[in-house]
């Protein structure tokens, strides 16, 4: 992973604590920005320390880093815990059972650059600010941005709506507050779909079927049969099928759709619905037996 160090670095004190931050470059590759940790006051005597799996709060807020104003709705999470959490309509957040210690704290919203930041979380708990870098699309124009992925979410919901078959949708909160750290291990807490080592043949609709066109060494028992789902990322096929799914950390998708019993799977990362935000485009059709 390519770490560097970011410019800007600053401390605030809070009863004369100071908050170190040591930045670096996340796995996404995004520009990282300005976060600021303010601890609060240490009380506890170094006697009575508690240990290091005490769970304290962590809250914070984020913000426009040109305009100073709240980003409502940004995405907040906690590596280290594997769940996040939504900024509210004043761009707060809150996690009330944070574990002592290191954490990697990471904010996306559409039409900014994506910011993460190692801290520190102490004893008494711990309060952040999230400074957040507009794209050059965003100071086009605010509305463009929501009036985009509004246009792309009313398409996927339209498409499962028209589907003849049993659909399940997950949006981004209900992935973000998941402990699941892959795509597949939310798929399997979530829908009971187990996965199972796939037989020769396998296919979307059993044994013996080549029309998953996927090379997955995972299946899952789909209405008494072992199947190998299709699997889509950002609408475009996944020739990996669960495998790849197992590859995607829960935290980078924004939707997952389910389709038929788990015949076909939709995941939509944040990457796809930022370029939706610029453009947004038709989607493909569901074509699966009921």
């Amino acid at each position: 992973m390519n770490r560097s160090a970011a410019a800007g670095r600053r401390d605030r004190r809070r009863g004369g604590v100071a908050a170190a931050l040591a930045w670096f470059l996340p796995p996404t590759g995004f520009l990282l920005l300005a976060l600021v940790c303010l601890l609060l006051p240490a009380t506890v005597d170094a006697q009575e320390t508690e240990p290091l799996s005490v769970r304290v709060p962590l809250y914070g807020v984020v913000y426009d880093a040109l305009t100073g104003t709240a980003v409502p709705g940004a995405a907040v999470y906690l590596e280290r815990e594997s769940r996040g959490a939504l900024a509210d309509s004043l761009g707060t957040f809150r996690f009330d059972d944070v574990a002592v210690g290191f954490q990697v704290v990471a904010a996306i919203q559409f039409g900014y650059e994506e910011a993460a930041a190692r801290i520190e979380v102490p004893e008494d708990g711990a309060f952040i600010e999230v400074e957040l870098v507009p794209q050059p699309i965003l100071l086009d124009g605010v509305t463009a941005v929501v009036d985009n992925i509004t246009t792309m979410e009313r398409r996927l919901r339209s498409r499962r709506r028209s589907a003849p078959y049993q659909t399940r949708a997950f949006d981004q909160e209900r992935l973000l507050r998941s402990a699941s750290s892959t795509v597949l291990e939310f798929l399997q807490m979530e829908t009971r779909h187990f996965p199972v080592p796939c037989p020769a043949g396998a296919g979307v609709f059993g044994v013996g079927s080549s029309l998953s066109g996927t090379m997955s060494t995972l299946c899952i028992i789909r209405r008494g049969r072992v199947v190998s789902p299709r699997v889509y990322i950002d609408e475009v096929p996944a020739f990996g099928g669960l495998d790849e799914l197992d590859t995607y950390p829960t935290a980078q998708i924004y939707a997952l759709e389910v389709y038929s019993s788990g015949a076909e799977i939709r995941a939509y990362t944040y990457n796809f619905m930022q370029r939706m935000a610029r453009r947004p485009v038709a989607l493909i059709p569901i074509n699966l037996w009921p």
